[in-house]
């Protein structure tokens, strides 16, 4: 007898080994360039905020999970009312009312928390999803740029005096390993100067800040180094930052993390040194690419162009404006 999406049983996720691969198993099926390990998935999942509302439901069929979905408060940008929803479904059990059965639960299971707002993102390359997004009375909110830089193909030769240019003007650039041995508060240099930067990137609602403890996270995931982020410094002040982060899925691939310049120290060249940097970096571990985004509009993404990566894809946001749409 052929099950249906009627026989998918929904139960809370349960943190088992098991269910944490199945979780990785389906995110990598479908997105397999932006694949994560299990221990780097439980890392994060472990360490999430406490207060921030965060629900996950595997759904099963057939004798195995072919289904996850997961709600919560966007802890980046916390808005009151304002919820992610995702649903994620096993390629292999697509187009069978799994991926609908699921958003349905998930949507039941949200009201509690009287939602104003739902957020969720697709990839602008599967249109399918973006039709089941929309069908829903989701709307177009974001487009983050995603590119990619092959770095045997970076142009050495052309943008290594980006950071001579930088230098000569009286700054400095350190590794975080190196401003560690400069500066004994240096996890709290690290987390302001992130702050400072953090502000300036384009969301849809304001940024929320997180709170040191959790910050300090980082220094204990396996995607950390001291030697993949640097500083510019202006005498002792901090003025600029970019790192790079590993990932165990993939050693031949790394991720930027938040690029920045605070507002005085503009226009000076100091992202563009700060990326060579971190090219250089990549080069000499043999990591083959680097991947970043960035909301479409934001500079950073014209920079990371003209250093030569090249863009892929984009991941799109999508709102559904609840308390609009009762009242229409």
């Amino acid at each position: 007898m052929t099950t249906t999406a009627t026989d998918l049983q929904i139960r809370p996720f349960e943190r088992t080994d098991e269910e944490y691969r199945d979780v990785v198993r389906i995110s990598t099926a479908l997105w397999p360039d932006e694949a994560e390990s299990v221990e780097e998935f439980r890392f994060e999942d472990e360490r999430r905020e406490p207060k921030w509302t965060h629900e996950r439901f595997m759904g099963r069929l057939d004798g195995r999970v072919v289904a996850v979905g997961v709600y919560g408060d966007m802890q980046w940008c916390h808005k009151p009312g304002k919820l992610f929803l995702e649903v994620n479904v096993d390629p292999e059990y697509q187009r069978r009312g799994i991926g609908t059965r699921m958003y349905d639960f998930l949507v039941d299971a949200v009201a509690k928390h009287d939602p104003t707002q739902l957020v969720t993102w697709t990839r602008e390359d599967h249109p399918e999803y973006v039709k089941f997004i929309t069908d829903r009375g989701y709307s177009f909110a974001m487009r983050y740029a995603v590119s990619r830089l092959i770095v045997d193909e970076f142009d050495f030769d052309r943008w290594a005096p980006s950071v001579s240019k930088v230098t000569d003007q009286g700054l400095t650039i350190h590794s975080l390993a190196e401003l560690s041995e400069l500066d004994p508060d240096w996890k709290r240099t690290y987390y302001d100067i992130k702050w400072e930067l953090f502000q300036d990137v384009p969301f849809t609602d304001p940024p929320t800040r997180q709170s040191f403890e959790q910050f300090c996270n980082r220094f204990e995931s396996s995607r950390f180094s001291m030697d993949a982020h640097w500083f510019a410094r202006d005498g002792e002040r901090c003025v600029g930052s970019s790192g790079l982060w590993l990932t165990e899925a993939d050693p031949e691939k790394l991720y930027t993390g938040l690029t920045g310049v605070v507002r005085t120290h503009r226009r000076r060249g100091v992202a563009t040194a700060l990326k060579v940097k971190g090219v250089e970096w990549a080069r000499a571990r043999g990591v083959r690419v680097i991947e970043t985004d960035n909301e479409e509009n934001n500079p950073m993404f014209d920079l990371n162009v003209a250093l030569g990566y090249r863009p892929v894809p984009a991941w799109a946001e999508y709102h559904l404006h609840l308390k609009e749409t009762a009242t229409a």
